[in-house]
């Protein structure tokens, strides 16, 4: 019905529009639609769907210590790699945009999954005095997984999609290692061992690529999919020491997925050129007449140079002071995005990721009592990328100034290399360890972009400004007095000046003719379009956040036996941030996507108190920040009225947590800060309302975010009767809601 509303709108508008420029052709014009060619169905639009499939990975690891031994014992190959495998399914949400044959488009997905796998190491050896018994268990579970990717396919026929995609991935991968450590004394009696269990999830990024086909079903806007996915997450580092078998390696972590989809698309794209209603997207001309217009999907690649600031002090490698890092390099990568014009203004999204040969090192020696110490510590920036918001102003038809932001992410790898010499008795001692991270901030820019040539060529060159926040710091002060040791660093930034060149492929409808819209759609005048909500908007937004941490930390046993636990922390504060999104409306329905970052005074903290197994008094308290909220999700909504949007919304969601644990016992007050960044989902509700027939937005909504637990750790010595704890830390899922109210300017 929608459908038909729509086609008989379009046909009304084409008379009065003809009648008007032509009272002599009116009076000859039919009283009947246009020809059915005008209302073609195209690929163009916003669209949701749900998928399910298979998936098979590979989590090469080795590592053979256990807590005890490590590794001595013969034949024990300790914690070891596995094939994980099983089913998953989930939500996309995209836009496409069709030129021609050509179909592009940017899409998000997330995904729940049943993929794990697991390895079994066991070895035993005997001595004169004892026999020795190990066990290793590794497993691990794919228990999210998502991406944000661009796509750029060829019609095979008007209904078949042959496509290529790719782009950043992301996955929390759970990882658990369970040991056992036993001696047994010959003759007995007599035992000892440990028992570990430890949980660790973990946030692992990386890059997809893939290939697919879609067909339209049954000449309706429903779709479905078939397609192909190979996810590359890096590997988690190694460790290594010259004077025992301590040597830890990790390959990449990588899953295929196979997957089929159904998706349905909303209609055709209702702002093609900055056209603010459907109706108005319909020309009688040829497409080649049509002025030529910045609206459009785009794609292309860029070069540059980058610098990177790591600024900690005093973090020990082989205890030996280190201060900064300062790193330089080429980059290099691609981005894709989407642009909409209304007059002289450019709004638009997008995505950017880059590999890069950003790299720098410090190191320093000293040396004491025989003992000469070096410590060197080398940092890379592997990739970095972004997912932007950009808004501009046209100078001229073909040249445009603009602002950027949004959030940033890098991969980081750290490698410390410690060297040991102790004179007079060689070879000297040396350690290596390297560390890669994934960090996260945000990116602020500006540049300027140029069309070429007259052609849908455009060249472009930036600034860019990243900022990944401070890393962990800790201070350690002596009970008795003493030496005070501290640990801290600074933000950890990048900047980057890059060159790009993009290809925009033409709304539909739109030409690639000389003339500008610029020109063309300043003259146009407002009475002349129906409002709509399609379009590209940026705004603001204010609230208030509600946090819960539900750890359960075991501090210390009593005299009694008792435990003394530190149980969740509860938070509460204020928030305020920026949106940006797209929106596309077909008839009563809207649906888009927007991203959307804030800054956080969500605050709280929990304590304990007591004495420990030696009767000595005991505390802690812990405190959680909740520094940063964002997410990228999709909206789908129903317009209650012309001006009123009720809608839900869902999708990825990210915090930076910063945690703050202070220990006061008889050793002195240890103070740990460390900041984290927690990824999971966000799903909420909200309302959106017009203001006074105006381009501004007014909204209400609430949001509820989960990100997962951080882990469990449980840890026990055995004398062969009785077992003692002396790790136990559990945790369940952070989560977060917040209410908040914004507004938005929406660029036709």
């Amino acid at each position: 019905m929608g459908l038909d509303l729509m086609r008989h709108l379009l046909s009304g508008v084409a008379v009065v529009a003809l009648a008007a420029a032509s009272p002599a052709l009116a009076a000859d014009l039919p009283l009947k639609a246009p020809p059915p060619a005008v209302a073609a169905w195209g690929w163009s639009g916003f669209y949701v769907g749900g998928h399910g499939g298979y998936g098979w990975g590979h989590d090469s690891q080795t590592d053979p210590n256990d807590p005890f031994f490590f590794g001595k014992v013969p034949g024990f190959g300790g914690f070891t790699g596995f094939d994980p495998k099983g089913a998953l399914g989930g939500v996309h949400a995209g836009f496409n945009w069709q030129s021609g044959a050509i179909v592009g488009g940017l899409e998000g997905d997330l995904s729940f999954t049943d993929i794990k796998g697991s390895s079994l190491n066991s070895a035993s050896a005997a001595t004169t005095f004892s026999v020795n018994s190990l066990t290793a268990t590794n497993s691990g579970a794919f228990d999210m997984l998502g991406s944000g990717r661009g796509r750029l396919g060829y019609l095979v026929s008007p209904n078949v999609l042959l496509y290529g995609t790719g782009g950043l991935a992301w996955t929390r991968f759970v990882n658990n290692q369970d040991s056992t450590s036993l001696s047994v004394n010959i003759p007995p009696p007599g035992a000892f061992g440990i028992n570990t269990s430890v949980s660790s999830p973990s946030w692992r990024f990386g890059w997809v690529a893939g290939l697919g086909v879609e067909t339209r079903l049954f000449d309706s806007n429903w779709l479905a999919r078939l397609e192909y996915l190979h996810y590359d997450f890096g590997n988690s580092g190694s460790s290594a020491r010259s004077d025992f078998l301590s040597s830890q390696t990790t390959g990449n972590l990588t899953l295929d997925v196979v997957r089929a989809g159904i998706s349905y698309k909303f209609g055709q794209d209702s702002f093609a050129g900055g056209a603010s209603n459907p109706a108005l997207v319909y020309k009688a001309a040829a497409p080649a007449s049509q002025p030529w217009t910045w609206s459009g999907y785009y794609l292309g690649a860029h070069a540059g140079y980058g610098w990177a600031r790591d600024p900690f002090t005093n973090f020990l490698v082989n205890f030996v002071p280190l201060n900064g890092v300062d790193s330089r390099g080429f980059v290099g990568g691609f981005q894709a995005g989407a642009n909409w014009q209304s007059g002289s203004f450019v709004g638009g999204l997008e995505i950017d990721l880059s590999g890069t040969g950003i790299k720098g090192s410090t190191s320093n020696s000293t040396s004491a009592n025989g003992i000469i110490d070096q410590g060197t510590q080398t940092d890379k920036l592997d990739w970095f990328g972004s997912a932007r918001a950009r808004l501009g102003y046209l100078v001229t038809s073909d040249v445009l100034l603009y602002a950027t932001g949004g959030p940033g992410w890098a991969r980081m790898v750290t490698d410390q290399e410690g060297v040991a010499t102790t004179v007079g008795f060689p070879p000297p001692t040396t350690t290596s360890s390297v560390f890669p991270t994934w960090i996260f901030g945000w990116v602020a820019g500006a540049g300027v972009e140029t069309r070429l040539w007259n052609t849908n060529w455009l060249a472009r060159l930036e600034y860019l400004h990243y900022d990944f926040g401070s890393g962990s710091s800790s201070q350690n002060i002596p009970a008795g007095g003493g030496l005070v040791t501290t640990r801290t660093s600074g933000h950890l930034t990048n900047d980057v000046v890059q060159a790009g060149l993009s290809y925009k492929f033409d709304w539909p409808g739109m030409g690639g003719g000389p003339r500008s819209a610029y020109n063309a759609m300043a003259a146009m005048p407002p009475a002349a379009a129906i409002w709509s909500w399609s379009g590209f908007y940026v705004g603001v937004n204010g609230g208030y956040g509600w946090g819960r941490d539900p750890i359960s930390d075991v501090v210390a046993t009593t005299p009694s036996g008792a435990n003394l636990i530190l149980s969740g922390v509860n938070s509460q504060g204020f928030i305020g941030g920026f949106q940006a999104g797209a929106n596309l409306q077909m008839g009563s329905v809207v649906g888009g996507l927007e991203i959307d970052l804030s800054g956080s005074g969500i605050k709280g903290t929990s304590s304990i108190a007591g004495l420990d197994g030696s009767g000595f008094p005991i505390s802690q308290m812990q405190t959680d920040k909740f520094d940063l909220l964002g997410s990228g999700r999709a909206r789908v909504g129903y317009l209650v009225s012309p001006n009123t949007l009720l809608y839900g919304t869902g999708g990825l969601a990210w915090t930076r947590i910063t945690q703050t644990t202070t220990i006061v016992n008889s050793d002195g007050t240890t103070i740990d800060t460390t900041p984290s960044w927690r990824f999971g989902w966000a799903a909420g509700a909200g309302g959106e309302m017009r203001l006074w027939n105006t381009n501004w937005l007014a909204r209400v909504e609430y949001l509820h975010y989960d990100f997962g637990d951080s882990g469990n750790v449980i840890a026990a010595f055995t004398n062969g009767t009785t077992s003692f704890n002396f790790a136990n830390m559990t945790s369940h899922h952070l989560t977060a809601d917040t209410v908040r109210a914004g507004f938005g300017y929406k660029f036709n």
